[in-house]
């Protein structure tokens, strides 16, 4: 169980993402287990039928080997507007996590994504003292399991490592999950898929869905 001091400090972090960003009311899950179980967790309000991966068509099929052969985070450093997002990966401690077997699916925010953010917000969100924080709003751009853009279905309900639920809304050839837009999909790597999103992924409330 959380410590009250904690709890508040999660309440002032919540207050300033809902004041800067106008998102929805955020919420915390109630203890460590809940992000443990969140890593093997897979909801959908239908199915998501297994379906071959297609791979993002690169200049070059030595390219596209190399990318798919890397993991997600040496894809992830190797993407200059991935910068901010892996810098804070590494603050928070989860950046091996991106290195393991997976396989895991990355909603990765661009530059212009963090770039909206206040400054005042991301130093806060920086700080050494405020690292579970920033692990929890990172973990919830990660989501077990491997799903490429044809794999995910319109209204599906996704369950991200946090423990928090995403939606996903699809139009035409466009992808939403969540609040964020997929700006780039399908980037194939040793370990999963990375999709480049173009908001910060603030967790909201369950019932909110």
């Amino acid at each position: 169980m959380k410590t009250l001091p904690y709890y508040l400090t999660l309440v002032g972090l919540t207050t300033l993402l809902l004041t800067a960003c106008d998102q929805p009311e955020t919420t915390q899950t109630s203890n460590e287990a809940a992000l443990q179980e969140g890593v093997n967790a897979l909801q959908t309000n239908g199915s998501v039928a297994p379906q071959a991966s297609t791979e993002r068509q690169l200049s070059g099929s030595a390219d596209a080997a190399s990318v798919s052969s890397r993991s997600l985070l040496e894809n992830i450093a190797s993407n200059d507007d991935l910068s901010t997002f892996n810098e804070m990966l590494k603050k928070a401690g989860i950046a091996k996590n991106l290195r393991g077997t997976g396989p895991y699916t990355v909603l990765a925010p661009s530059q212009a994504a963090f770039q909206a953010l206040p400054d005042s917000l991301r130093d806060h969100l920086e700080s050494a003292e405020n690292r579970d924080l920033l692990q929890q709003l990172l973990n919830n751009h990660i989501i077990a399991g491997k799903l490429t853009t044809s794999d995910l279905q319109d209204g599906a309900i996704l369950k991200t490592v946090a423990g928090h639920q995403l939606k996903v809304a699809k139009h035409n050839d466009k992808v939403q999950i969540g609040n964020a837009l997929i700006e780039d999909p399908d980037v194939m790597c040793g370990n999963g898929v990375l999709h480049v999103v173009n908001r910060v992924l603030v967790p909201v409330k369950e019932t909110a869905l």
